[in-house]
């Protein structure tokens, strides 16, 4: 409870007196206790008393490393330097740093896949309209055409190129010097194949583009996701 602060003006103490008494007499319905000391629901000293909470498993022990070999100098059995994380290059670094070393033989290992996106902009739009064949495509699978597809540059379309690195080298400075704006490219080296993603709508002028370009031979294709093959080229 607060204090009662009582304003009067100065006088008599009579008059003092019978203001304290019709004070007290005003405040009488009003309970007054004293709060309870506050005690905490969880012991404060750490006596034999066991905590309300208690962690599932132990905290985890860390053990010292060191040992005679380290007062030597030299490093632990079995226990070496972390190997330095792959940073991604830059496209535009030289083909030779798309190789590294396997950090067991030491031998040099090949990338499964490497990726190339282009800068921002927007692909000047086809002179030409979408060709009768590919609209019907587009048309049957119900696609929208800013939904995106891909064409799969495989071994056999290497031609004149070489082989599938050569084509890569090609399309990725094609990529890069923003001749595909709306385009990315990726190859899988697993597979010995090149995906060239871009939009439906832009599909068959990217696919002649790729011929045309790259040198290619045979029938390049286009799939879509949870399509597969849709057209080719």
């Amino acid at each position: 409870m607060e204090d009662v602060v009582v304003h009067y003006q100065p006088g008599s103490a009579v008059g003092l007196s019978s203001l304290l008494e019709t004070t007290q007499k005003l405040l009488e319905p009003f309970p007054c206790r004293t709060p309870p000391v506050f005690t905490p629901w969880f012991p404060t000293a750490s006596g034999d008393c066991p905590l309300p909470l208690r962690p599932v498993k132990r905290a985890p022990v860390i053990t010292c490393l060191a040992d005679s070999s380290a007062a030597e100098g030299r490093p632990h059995d079995g226990v070496s330097d972390p190997p330095s994380p792959l940073l991604p290059v830059s496209p535009h670094s030289r083909h030779e740093k798309e190789k590294y070393k396997d950090g067991a033989t030491g031998s040099p290992v090949r990338r499964s896949s490497w990726s190339v996106i282009t800068q921002r902009g927007v692909l000047e739009p086809s002179s030409q309209s979408l060709s009768k064949q590919f609209h019907h495509t587009v048309s049957i699978h119900g696609l929208h055409l800013r939904q995106r597809a891909k064409w799969v540059i495989r071994e056999l379309n290497c031609g004149t190129a070489g082989n599938i690195e050569e084509v890569w080298r090609t399309l990725s400075r094609s990529v890069r010097s923003s001749r595909l704006p709306t385009c990315n490219a990726n190859i899988q080296r697993e597979r010995a194949e090149i995906w060239v993603f871009c939009d439906v709508l832009h599909s068959e002028q990217v696919g002649r583009f790729l011929k045309d370009e790259l040198k290619l031979s045979g029938r390049i294709s286009l799939t879509v996701h949870r399509l597969g093959n849709i057209f080719s080229m």
